[in-house]
């Protein structure tokens, strides 16, 4: 007999099946198709329950990028050990972004989110502005241990490269929703250029 669920499981559950189901509809139809109707009806659930969980439209898309964030973090955590030299934690911090452009349908949802906020930046955008700049923190940090070391040269702005590394991949991410059919792999090395040189 299957054991039933606890309360606190089944939260988790329609919690986990409505964000999915957000991520579904903003990838395939866009963010105004996001509805609590609409994302409560592929998830199986009531509009009611929708809102309940997820909150209104405002609040869910925050959810969302909270959700991003946080996935990230323990993606990074896992994927670019701390012990690793900072020239190739960005490295890896490049691929870690290409592949999940690829493969991550939420990661993928979050950027729709981002384009949607350069014209409503009242819904989304300090929530975005903080999600950059939790990466841009990361690569900063990253920077300054790479100059710390020696690997970078002592009078790099870290602060700026670190805005350069994102804005180009910022700018991949949206070529992507803009032309899907681009191969964009084909841009990683112009990404890979951005790491700084060794000093001589």
């Amino acid at each position: 007999m299957e054991k039933k669920k606890t309360q606190g499981e089944r939260r988790e559950e329609s919690e986990r099946r409505l964000l999915d189901a957000l991520v579904e509809i903003i990838n395939e139809d866009g963010i105004q198709m996001a509805t609590c109707e609409s994302i409560g009806r592929r998830a199986g659930y009531s509009r009611g329950l929708t809102i309940q969980r997820l909150g209104k439209k405002d609040e869910m898309f925050v959810t969302l990028i909270d959700r991003m964030v946080t996935e990230t973090n323990q993606n990074l955590a896992c994927e670019i050990p701390k012990e690793t030299c900072a020239r190739e934690a960005i490295h890896r911090y490049i691929d870690i972004h290409f592949d999940d452009l690829q493969n991550k349908p939420s990661y993928r949802a979050y950027f729709a989110l981002v384009a949607g906020s350069m014209t409503d930046i009242a819904l989304l955008g300090e929530a975005i502005k903080q999600a950059h700049d939790f990466i841009k923190q990361i690569l900063v940090a990253v920077l300054e241990r790479g100059k710390a070391s020696g690997e970078f040269p002592d009078e790099m702005d870290t602060a700026i490269r670190a805005v350069s590394i994102g804005s180009y991949l910022l700018g991949v991410a949206l070529q992507q929703k803009l032309h899907p059919k681009l191969d964009i792999k084909l841009l990683k090395p112009a990404a890979y250029a951005l790491i700084p040189l060794k000093p001589e």
